[in-house]
């Protein structure tokens, strides 16, 4: 990681890729030894694993579209364009696209020092729990 001697600018609309298979894409637009900034973009109905990131509280911002967050220790939160969460470290959740067009979510996560050994626990595959994945969430 270089250190970050000048301001970044991160443009996310210009920073966006569309162009996985999945309907999710990354992107790690800046990043430094105590934090990065990423964009995630999912494709409608597109969700990813429950997980978790030990060692590394995440914040998430809805630059575009609807995202519904389920979590393993029950309910959800549905964050519409403008609203954000801050997910602690290790809590387990899930991203889901529940609109009808793309999600864009700006993500600012710390990096812990020292570094885990896993950064990012899918449960069920990860964990011994495996006969507990949880279900995407329903459409809208």
């Amino acid at each position: 990681m270089e250190k970050l001697t000048d301001p970044v600018v991160v443009d996310v609309m210009n920073q966006t890729r569309w162009d996985q298979t999945t309907g999710r894409n990354y992107v790690r637009a800046s990043q430094t030894d105590r934090y990065h900034i990423a964009i995630n973009c999912y494709e409608p109905g597109v969700n990813d694993e429950m997980h978790c990131h030990p060692g590394s509280d995440h914040t998430f911002f809805v630059v575009e579209g609807e995202c519904t967050m389920k979590f393993l220790k029950g309910g959800e939160a549905k964050l519409k364009q403008h609203q954000g969460v801050h997910v602690p470290a290790g809590y387990f959740y899930q991203l889901n696209n529940t609109a009808e067009g793309r999600l864009v979510l700006y993500q600012v996560s710390t990096e812990s020092n020292p570094r885990p050994k896993i950064t990012k626990v899918l449960y069920g595959i990860d964990t011994s729990l495996k006969e507990h994945i949880l279900d995407p969430v329903e459409g809208r």
